[in-house]
This record gives C-alpha cells, sequence and structure tokens, in this order.
C-alpha cells in the first residue's frame, strides 16, 4: 500500500511528457488505415439509406397503384 501511494505521488510530481514534434509527415500505413476507415464510413452510410429509400419506393407505389384504381 505504501508503495503504490509512493508511486502515485511521483507519478503526479513527474513533469509532463513532451509534445510530439509535427512535422507534417504522416506514415504511410497511417494513411491508408485512415482512407480504408473513410471508406467503411461512407459504406455504412449508404447501406443505412439503402432500406430507407426501398421503404419510400414501395409506398409511392403502393400510392400510385391506388389511386388509379
Amino acid at each position: 500500500m505504501i508503495l503504490s501511494l509512493m508511486l502515485a505521488l511521483g507519478l503526479t510530481m513527474a513533469p509532463p511528457a513532451p509534445a510530439q514534434q509535427d512535422d507534417g509527415a504522416v506514415h504511410p500505413e497511417i494513411q491508408k488505415a485512415d482512407a480504408q476507415r473513410e471508406k467503411i464510413k461512407r459504406r455504412e452510410r449508404l447501406l443505412l439509406l439503402f432500406p430507407a429509400g426501398a421503404l419510400g419506393l414501395t409506398i409511392a407505389l403502393i400510392v400510385i397503384t391506388r389511386r388509379r384504381k
């Protein structure tokens, strides 16, 4: 318990780590992963729109066919 208390106090007294320098260079693997993530997000949005479009088209067809009778 005393050891854990000393460790906690030591960590709170330690200076913060220096910020990493961002020179604009991004690792190619990170760029690939980001591009893949964007593709997945776009695909998910389209997959969410598909059922709504199908439902809207179905309702429109029902309304049109009922009016013709």
